[in-house]
């Protein structure tokens, strides 16, 4: 029986991870990116010069790219996706895109025959090489199944929000929340500090607290270190999520005190050049926020 080759598009800083995953599964991984090929070749990937090289060797596609022209750039021209995809392919698409723009474009690779799973990664790089990031699945629970495989490589934990084009609201969600548990973060380290504790006192304590979370176990430590870089989640890729997250919470008319306060500060670090920092660096903001303990008499 032939092994089954899986075909990446985008093997940047989320497509290696995920590719990594896959070679350690034992998959065989080819992959197109237009640069910086190396590491993926390092892993034991093979890099090839086209997308269409990638659908005409690989049984599944993943394209995990970070924008809808990205996106559009590989899927295009007669060198692109869509000029080779064939009938028995699946396509496992893992980009954040807006949901009409998805669906347009799976009509476009349905039309070719192909399949396509909508697969939205919830977690930072480093959470998806140590297997602890999730995915949020849309599409039929048959074609699921069908990818199991695959999908069982990259992360064991997995949901199924509904039809194609519904994860990715659920992944704005997470982001949502996401930036609203770094500020929470910073402010909980910064007061405990202030409060005359380490920093690292302060992370050992709360961390397995009832106040703590994820997102201050992960970015805490982060911050009583001052960590910023290389940055495992950049401040400067985070702005697309804050603006599709804060469009569908405008859309569907729902509150967001907490959500506007953590949207400012974000894009407050990135507009005084923070951009290539982690997100985890917004703790200098509230520290520069903070007023001079008053002098006791």
């Amino acid at each position: 029986m032939r092994a089954i080759t899986i075909g990446m598009v985008g093997i940047g800083q989320l497509g290696l991870p995920i590719a990594t995953n896959l070679l350690a599964a034992g998959f065989r991984v080819v992959g197109y990116r237009r640069r910086d090929r190396e590491a993926f070749v390092g892993l034991g990937g093979i890099a090839l010069s086209s997308p269409a090289e990638v659908a005409t060797e690989a049984d599944f596609i993943l394209t995990c790219l970070p924008s809808e022209d990205a996106q559009l750039d590989v899927m295009e021209g007669p060198q692109g996706l869509l000029a080779a995809l064939r009938s028995g392919h699946t396509l496992i698409e893992m980009g954040t895109y807006e949901r009409a723009f998805k669906e347009r474009l799976a009509a476009r690779i349905e039309s070719k025959g192909a399949r396509v799973l909508e697969a939205e990664v919830s977690g930072s790089p480093p959470l998806v090489l140590a297997r602890k990031a999730s995915l949020f699945l849309g599409g039929e629970p048959s074609l699921i199944e069908h990818c199991q495989p695959v999908l069982s490589a990259i992360a064991d934990l997995q949901f199924r929000i509904g039809e194609f084009g519904s994860a990715v609201a659920m992944k704005l969600i997470a982001n949502y929340l996401l930036t609203i548990h770094t500020l929470a973060a910073a402010e909980a380290l910064n007061l405990g500090v202030r409060a005359g504790f380490s920093a690292e006192k302060v992370v050992e304590v709360i961390r397995q607290s009832a106040g703590g979370s994820t997102m201050f176990s992960v970015r805490a430590p982060m911050m009583a270190s001052r960590s910023f870089q290389p940055a495992p989640g950049p401040l400067v890729t985070l702005e697309k999520y804050l603006e599709m997250a804060g469009a569908l919470s405008a859309d569907l008319g729902c509150a967001s005190p907490l959500f506007s306060v953590a949207q400012s500060y974000f894009n407050r670090a990135r507009e005084l050049g923070m951009g290539e920092e982690d997100i985890a660096a917004v703790i200098k903001l509230i520290e520069a926020d903070s007023h001079a303990r008053p002098q006791s008499e």
